[in-house]
């Protein structure tokens, strides 16, 4: 859903625009400001260790250990960062699926509130339709039959448009927020490289499973993924994705 974020939240080259992703995952979104905005200085933050190992594996392959941080840290609670720091906070379908903390997706948005400069831009994301979870939960069914397979519980609300818009008002935003739907998805130049991809995920998906299981993991998946209606693959380029929608929150401060 990166695309559409340069669009309706402009980003000026001035050594003062300072920016965050947070739950930044791999650094998708990070990649691609750096590709529009070489020079960019950006923070990128995520609960999960492995997703900052490979954020910072990223970094230093493009050579940008020079504007670009990173830290393990939950949305929920930006610690280490100062109200005001920051130009532009991208949270990527970050609000943690916690039915623990249902105050989560609240929480999160405020924070992104106070570490917004005056003037400065939130972007959320949340998923409308996730479409490949199924898959992994067939995997994790072939592999484990007898075992109740991860799934992301949460309210109904939480992949509706006006429940992001309302989350995002109440933060402090209040009408200065748009939102709209996006048509995107996941994609890789081959099967082989989406299952690795979604790979990232194993320790939620597949958590305790042992090196025989996992061993299988892969080429159920695949299996799984290519029975999706969601599933499409290009015959000349080999590239294949599954379609999702999400809808997508530009706030400013």
């Amino acid at each position: 859903m990166s695309w559409i974020i340069p669009a309706r939240a402009p980003i000026t080259q001035v050594p003062s625009t300072n920016n965050q992703p947070t739950a930044s995952g791999p650094g998708l979104v990070t990649t691609l400001l750096k590709i529009l905005h070489p020079t960019l200085r950006i923070q990128g933050a995520d609960l999960a260790p492995g997703m900052i190992t490979i954020y910072n594996d990223n970094v230093v392959a493009n050579s940008w250990s020079s504007t670009v941080t990173s830290s393990v840290c939950d949305c929920r609670a930006l610690e280490g960062f100062e109200d005001g720091a920051f130009s532009h906070v991208i949270t990527n379908f970050g609000f943690v699926p916690d039915l623990e903390d249902i105050q989560g997706p609240g929480t999160a948005a405020r924070e992104m509130w106070r570490v917004l400069r005056e003037d400065g831009m939130a972007v959320m994301s949340i998923w409308k339709e996730r479409n490949f979870t199924s898959a992994i939960e067939a995997t994790a069914r072939r592999i484990r039959p007898d075992v109740e397979p991860f799934t992301w519980k949460m309210p109904e609300d939480w992949s509706q448009g006006p429940w992001l818009q309302k989350t995002m008002a109440d933060a402090g935003f209040g009408e200065n927020v748009v939102v709209e739907q996006v048509d995107g998805g996941m994609s890789a130049a081959s099967l082989d490289e989406l299952v690795d991809n979604m790979m990232c995920g194993k320790d939620m998906f597949f958590k305790d499973y042992t090196e025989e299981e996992m061993g299988r993991v892969p080429g159920i998946m695949k299996e799984e993924l290519r029975a999706l209606d969601a599933f499409y693959e290009d015959c000349e380029s080999g590239e294949v994705g599954v379609k999702m929608e999400a809808w997508v929150a530009f706030a400013t401060k």
